[in-house]
């Protein structure tokens, strides 16, 4: 879905998005708009011609590919995104050099990005935000695992499908800080909170929760575990109460 760019921001960056479009890539990318942009790269919504699929195409912009320092991060990290094999994560498709410049294409995700439930004012059941906030959860203990540093948290990068979320690769070079899940999770709730239905079942729970969440003091490298563990316990209670059941959750973050 098309990000609708800051005017300002946007007439900043336009010389070099402003190349005629549509234009072909590699003689195998079609670009036909500009989908978002920041100082050293473009992204472009595309058509893979040869797989007659949507992608998107993020595109060095010439300055950035006149420093070193900034080519090297760019490959490092469309290496690592080639690295994530995860159900919740897009994946990337082709790392290429063309046209003078790096490309990576990636998949194009097709779901209702976050950021723009929370501008049109929708809100979600509490059964749904506990499910994203599982699979963050889920997702960081990979990247745990994985070794692999993280972007922050940004909701135009979470999208609802038909069968649950999916996130834009999160990869990024550089090391892992010990505590880049504390600060993915504690960024997600903060934004995730404006999404949530307060008259769902167990919706007052949940926020407490994020809360903690938000705050917590001693993180351990299980922590998004033991997290997860507490959201997959309130999401069953959650179910009970959907069937007229008498739900009977923890005390965990009530105080």
């Amino acid at each position: 879905m098309p990000r609708i760019l800051n005017s300002h921001f946007f007439s900043f960056y336009m010389p070099y998005s402003a190349y005629s479009l549509p234009r072909v890539v590699a003689q195998q990318y079609i670009l036909t708009a500009v989908h978002s942009e920041d100082a050293d790269t473009v992204t472009y919504a595309a058509t893979q011609k040869n797989m007659s699929r949507e992608v998107l195409l993020r595109s060095l912009r010439p300055a950035a590919m006149m420093d070193d320092r900034k080519v090297r991060f760019f490959v490092e990290t469309a290496r690592l995104k080639a690295r994530l094999d995860h159900p919740n994560i897009a994946s990337p498709l082709e790392l290429l050099e063309a046209d003078g410049t790096w490309h990576l294409a990636m998949e194009r995700i097709k779901g209702e990005p976050l950021d723009m439930m929370v501008s049109n004012g929708r809100v979600l059941p509490s059964i749904v935000i506990c499910g994203l906030l599982q699979q963050l959860c889920r997702a960081c203990i990979y990247l745990d695992i994985e070794r692999i540093n993280s972007v922050p948290f940004a909701l135009e990068s979470t999208f609802l499908m038909d069968v649950g979320f999916r996130f834009d690769n999160m990869a990024l070079a550089g090391p892992r800080p010990r505590h880049a899940s504390k600060q993915y999770l504690a960024d997600a709730c903060r934004l995730i909170i404006p999404l949530l239905d307060a008259s769902t079942p167990l919706a007052s729970h949940l926020l407490r929760v994020m809360e903690y969440m938000q705050k917590v003091g001693s993180w351990r490298p299980l922590t998004p575990v033991l997290l997860n563990e507490e959201l997959t316990r309130l999401q069953m209670e959650m179910l009970r109460a959907q069937e007229g059941e008498r739900a009977l959750v923890s005390n965990a973050y009530s105080k």
